[in-house]
């Protein structure tokens, strides 16, 4: 059995880049055993593959070279243990925030289906129906140093929870507080709306629980600057129908600039919250 490799067989049958166990060498955390005396030719031994995959499982841990470095170098259980539990939760963590995404692709692509098939069933028609609360954060940001400081405050609860989810930003959903005929007068927007996992991550988040109950449901394509139009029919809607209604709007952007940079294929879901015989004695939101 052949006992000594050169750095390109070595390279070969372990599937990794020459030019690395090069840098592995200079960084003097893997370096060839053998040196031939006749032509100075350097081999790895066929022991050091072991080291090739232990520095892969290092790497694989996430620790940079210098770490690995210093991981080679640990002779004591206890501090190699730390090590290992800290890359453990650190890995926790990532996953956790992987399955958050996960879950909101899913949640964005699942609407946008439901809702381009929806729009395209009732077109410009109006439905009633109910809705399920929404949680958010919200941060007045007025200006860009605002903006900036809010995002500075969150960032800290975020990190202490990376399984929360972040389904909104800016104009992604806005409450619009409005006069008697639905004009929009003034609009907060939510700049985070969180998805909590349980209800102490909500008390720690300060998240607010916005209850809809039953809503008028309608749906407007293209730009903002058309949303008027939507509206009067809105308007139309709850007259004819003789509704009473709570006294605000849910803006929702299922397509948007996140989604296509085009705002002509906008497609906004609006909802505006009635009072029926379920929610007399709901307040307004």
């Amino acid at each position: 059995m052949k006992k000594k490799y050169r750095i390109g067989e070595i390279a070969k049958i372990k599937n990794i880049d020459a030019q690395t166990l090069r840098y592995y060498d200079k960084m003097d955390i893997l370096s060839p055993e053998i040196v031939d005396e006749q032509n100075s030719y350097r081999y790895y031994s066929l022991e050091q593959f072991i080291e090739v995959d232990r520095i892969k499982f290092y790497k694989m841990l996430g620790l940079s070279l210098e770490e690995v470095k210093k991981f080679k170098e640990m002779h004591h259980l206890d501090e190699a243990l730390k090590t290992l539990k800290s890359q453990k939760e650190q890995f926790e963590n990532k996953i956790m925030k992987m399955q958050a995404v996960a879950k909101k692709l899913e949640s964005i692509i699942e609407t946008i289906e439901e809702t381009s098939i929806r729009y395209e069933t009732i077109e410009n028609q109006i439905e009633i129906k109910s809705c399920n609360p929404i949680y958010g954060v919200i941060g007045d940001c007025q200006t860009v140093n605002d903006w900036y400081e809010f995002e500075t405050k969150l960032l800290e609860l975020t990190e202490r929870y990376p399984n929360y989810s972040e389904v909104g930003h800016n104009h992604g959903i806005s409450f619009i507080y409005n006069e008697k005929y639905l004009h929009c007068t003034k609009t907060e927007y939510l700049e985070k709306v969180i998805m909590p996992t349980d209800e102490e991550f909500i008390k720690d988040l300060n998240v607010q629980e916005y209850s809809l109950g039953k809503c008028i449901i309608a749906y407007h394509e293209g730009p903002y600057s058309n949303m008027e139009d939507t509206f009067s029919r809105i308007r139309e809607y709850i007259n004819k129908k003789q509704l009473q209604i709570r006294g605000d709007i849910i803006k929702t952007s299922i397509i948007s600039s996140f989604i296509v940079n085009n705002e002509n294929e906008y497609l906004v879901e609006i909802k505006v919250p009635i009072i029926s015989d379920e929610v007399m004695d709901m307040k307004s939101i």
